[in-house]
């Protein structure tokens, strides 16, 4: 719970209820405190918080609605407040009673070869014509994967790594290239330490740079057999429109 003392003007707090009487699909309202009112004539001091204000994106857009009303509650509703730990800890609740129906217990096999025949023609695409700046190549249903792209005299791969949600995503991608004797172009964090930004140089024989995707989706993203991929392709005429 959200103790007096603990809420700082402009810091992110939450409001969980639920949509149900069973009390397990959880409703989560962010708020942003803003400060405290002076004494309501029926409820005493208000505590005062707002929903987010719009991105910027969309007050460009018209999209933004004018200034978000506040929220007031009362000393015996505050405790209905909780902070991002006093979140953990009401989902942790919720995850007890989770999942609602069981889910098939699938045994995840490795990829094997024919999963990935779509490699070798599309990266063959990319690397013939120069019409593309890059193409990313991901594992269907996920975010996993890596984008190949041109610079001058060869190409290079783009990792962009979630350190946060997988603490060693970076280290089996940075251990993988140093094992072929490669050293990491460009190394920096972004997103607030979120996402970790990794690029290397690469051979430009098409045999090689399909057998590294390979090597990429098994060790690092561990690819599962019946896995599909997914090409996204990057085309001069797109920059910068």
């Amino acid at each position: 719970m959200a103790r007096p003392e603990t809420l700082v003007p402009g810091n992110c707090y939450f409001s969980v209820g639920f949509y149900d009487n069973d009390l397990v699909l959880p409703m989560i309202d962010t708020l942003v405190y803003v400060g405290q009112s002076d004494d309501d004539p029926d409820h005493g001091r208000m505590w005062l918080f707002k929903q987010p204000d719009a991105s910027p994106e969309s007050e460009q857009d018209g999209k933004a609605d004018d200034a978000p009303a506040l929220i007031a509650f009362s000393d015996k509703q505050l405790h209905e407040i909780v902070d991002f730990s006093g979140l953990i800890q009401r989902i942790r609740e919720v995850a007890a009673d989770h999942p609602l129906q069981p889910i098939p217990n699938l045994a995840a096999e490795p990829a094997r070869a024919d999963d990935f025949d779509t490699l070798e023609p599309e990266i063959a695409k990319f690397l013939n014509s120069a019409e593309y700046v890059s193409v990313t190549i991901t594992i269907r249903f996920t975010d996993d994967g890596l984008s190949l792209g041109r610079r001058d005299g060869g190409y290079d791969v783009h990792f962009f790594a979630h350190p946060r949600q997988d603490a060693d995503e970076d280290s089996r991608i940075l251990s993988l290239f140093a094992s072929i004797g490669v050293q990491p172009l460009v190394d920096y964090f972004c997103d607030r330490g979120r996402t970790r930004v990794l690029q290397f140089p690469i051979a430009s024989d098409q045999d090689a740079i399909v057998q590294l995707c390979r090597r990429v989706l098994m060790d690092v993203y561990s690819m599962r057999r019946g896995d599909g991929l997914d090409y996204h392709f990057l085309r001069k005429s797109d920059v910068g429109s």
